[in-house]
């Protein structure tokens, strides 16, 4: 393993994380993201507790569990998914359940438009959609505000949480952050999702897109959903005029969170795998990660993408890593 940015070398330097050791069979990048497409994961988790939080045009719906042992909301963890996933994805739920058995009580976010969100407001959404985050940590603050929040952004969700914390105006109650297989140059990620050899991701990433745009009717958008055959197109045709950017560069280049890992101040941990198929661990690399704060990030050399199954343990490693990171920064 690799702990990259002196800040948090600084932060974790008598702080041991635990190591990470592929699990057979699922051994090498494409495995490991794989295994829970092959093997599945556990049923849906109901919600204990479902919020509506406001924003701009409707509201975003957060599923609630509360722990058995913990009556009172003192550790919060609230959880957001990547591109085409939901609160019912099978990260969400896992981790879900493995932070629920550790004291916690877990808020599941669905983007704009996105699963249950879908009653509430409409899609799209994209990576620079901070607002959205905001106004739901904002939300959960208001409703325990004497509870220490913890954020956990899963792929897309972690661009969007990085991007939020390099921003500013962090909500109150945000204690630590970690982001798991985040890209933090959509440019550079978009190339490599869409390399010939990651054709059956790139389309199961645009099949899952599709779905989200299902009765789509924004007027900024002119395209039939059925052409949009790949993520660039998608972001070229659909996001790019709905939010305002001249096209899916300019996009890339105004939301990406790599120019801005350095001004994070919250704790904050990125954990990502060398041999990510979907996203290039040279970015994490070239990441000017600050000097004074405690964030930066971990670099595993196997795990895949949002895969990280441990030898030895079905939990995956990322949710031990994530436990471990929050139990000493919120202390």
């Amino acid at each position: 393993m690799e702990l990259i940015g002196r800040g948090i070398q600084n932060f974790l330097a008598d702080h041991d994380l635990p190591a990470f050791k592929a699990r057979a069979p699922w051994l090498g990048g494409d495995l490991q993201t794989l295994r829970n497409s092959f093997v599945g994961g556990p049923t849906i988790l109901e919600a204990d507790e479902r919020l509506a939080a406001p924003i701009d045009v409707g509201a975003i719906s957060i599923a609630v569990n509360f722990p058995d042992t913990h009556p009172a909301v003192d550790r919060l963890l609230l959880l957001v998914h990547g591109l085409g996933g939901s609160e019912d994805s099978t990260y969400m739920v896992t981790a879900a359940h493995h932070f629920l058995a550790q004291g916690y009580t877990v808020a599941r976010m669905n983007y704009r438009g996105v699963g249950p969100s879908r009653a509430l407001s409409e899609p799209p959404y994209s990576a620079g959609l901070t607002s959205d985050l905001r106004a739901v940590l904002r939300w959960l603050h208001k409703k325990w505000p004497g509870s220490d929040i913890c954020l956990m952004g899963f792929s897309l969700g972690g661009q969007l949480s990085l991007r939020m914390l390099g921003e500013g105006d962090v909500p109150h109650g945000l204690a630590a952050c970690v982001s798991v297989s985040a890209p933090l140059d959509l440019a550079t990620s978009q190339r490599k999702l869409e390399r010939k050899r990651n054709f059956a991701y790139s389309r199961y990433v645009v099949n899952n897109m599709r779905n989200d745009l299902r009765g789509l009717t924004h007027p900024k958008v002119q395209v039939d959903p059925v052409l949009l055959t790949s993520v660039l197109a998608f972001d070229e045709y659909v996001i790019a005029p709905v939010f305002g950017f001249q096209d899916a560069a300019d996009y890339y280049a105004r939301v990406s969170s790599l120019p801005l890992v350095g001004d994070i101040s919250v704790p904050t941990l990125a954990v990502h795998a060398a041999d990510d198929p979907w996203i290039p661990v040279e970015d994490y690399h070239r990441a000017l990660w600050p000097e004074d704060a405690p964030a930066g990030a971990l670099i595993a050399s196997s795990g895949g993408h949002v895969g990280f199954h441990s030898r030895g343990d079905l939990v995956p490693w990322h949710e031990r890593v994530a436990a471990s990171f929050f139990n000493r920064a919120v202390l």
